[in-house]
């Protein structure tokens, strides 16, 4: 009896490349750029300024006034994000012969909640969600916070140029932004005959980064373009943050270990032949200064 095609096609496997192809292409600018500060407590506390004194012209023999400065205290909470993976055992021991079933299903849980701190990093708010941290919508101040227009209105040089001097020191400003506001930026250089894609390389990231100007620039599509201006609401934020544990913005991280996330393996559930996995990060935002972190919004997308 001849071999038939179906017979021979059992005993053949298809051509596999060892390793999984990501869906979600996510870039790791943000936490080479954005420094963290450990924290051992359940709150991160420092003191801000808050007015500085000042003196007076006076003539001769004129008493001089008393002011002294003021400061404030502000806390800042650390918040747990965590997520556990449930892997059948005879699925871990007998289909791991190409790639860990373990290993990735924990790293791709971890590039999920990685996902979910840069949604958070942005959007956070308190008051609504009270298990989050505040993000840069919320902890910019009304003084910090410009308007592209009374309706929104298309994004040009000048606009973006005010937000950058709007944060007052030099050293350490990252713009934050979508990809289709970058890509308005690359239009506006094309425009004018310029480069259309600036680029550097930053220490410890080891690839090209976007930049405006000098200054570096991240991609976040998590900063929505729902936002409401005006009559428009398709609108979308920029934000310019100076990067610095001192007195700028920077990100908070407790535990053991170094900052990010903590894996622990928990064993056997008791009924069921499953080994349960346990992803946790203790994280939070800090901003220190208020002069360091301003938003544009009203952009037109």
């Amino acid at each position: 009896m001849p071999l038939l095609a179906a017979e021979a096609a059992k005993l053949s496997e298809n051509d596999r490349q060892k390793g999984i192809i990501e869906e979600m292409i996510v870039q790791d600018d943000l936490f080479a750029i954005l420094p963290f500060v450990k924290t051992e407590g359940l709150a991160y506390l420092y003191t801000r300024e808050k007015t500085n004194a000042q003196g007076a012209w006076f003539d001769a023999y004129e008493d001089l006034e008393e002011s002294t400065s003021e400061f404030e205290n502000v806390s800042t909470a650390l918040k747990r994000i965590g997520g556990q993976v449930d892997i059948d055992n005879f699925i871990i021991q007998t289909k791991s012969d190409v790639y860990s079933q373990a290993a990735e299903q924990l790293a791709a849980k971890a590039k999920g909640m990685g996902l979910q701190f840069r949604s958070e990093l942005v959007n956070g708010d308190v008051a609504v969600n009270a298990k989050g941290f505040d993000g840069l919508r919320k902890l910019t101040v009304a003084g910090q916070t410009l308007t592209a227009g009374a309706n929104g209105a298309a994004l040009s040089f000048g606009m973006l140029d005010e937000l950058v001097d709007a944060v007052k020191k030099k050293d350490g400003k990252v713009l934050m932004m979508r990809q289709e506001v970058w890509r308005q930026i690359r239009a506006l250089n094309r425009a004018m005959g310029g480069n259309v894609a600036e680029t550097v390389m930053v220490n410890n990231f080891g690839m090209p980064m976007k930049m405006y100007d000098g200054i570096p620039v991240l991609i976040n599509d998590f900063i929505p373009v729902t936002e409401t201006q005006g009559s428009s609401s398709t609108t979308t934020s920029i934000y310019c943050l100076r990067a610095n544990e001192t007195d700028g913005v920077h990100g908070l991280y407790g535990g053991a270990g170094s900052v990010g996330f903590n894996l622990a393996k928990l064993g056997l559930l008791e009924k069921k032949d499953v080994t349960r996995f346990r992803v946790i990060w203790y994280a939070g935002m800090a901003l220190k200064a208020t002069h360091s972190l301003a938003r544009l919004k009203g952009v037109a997308v």
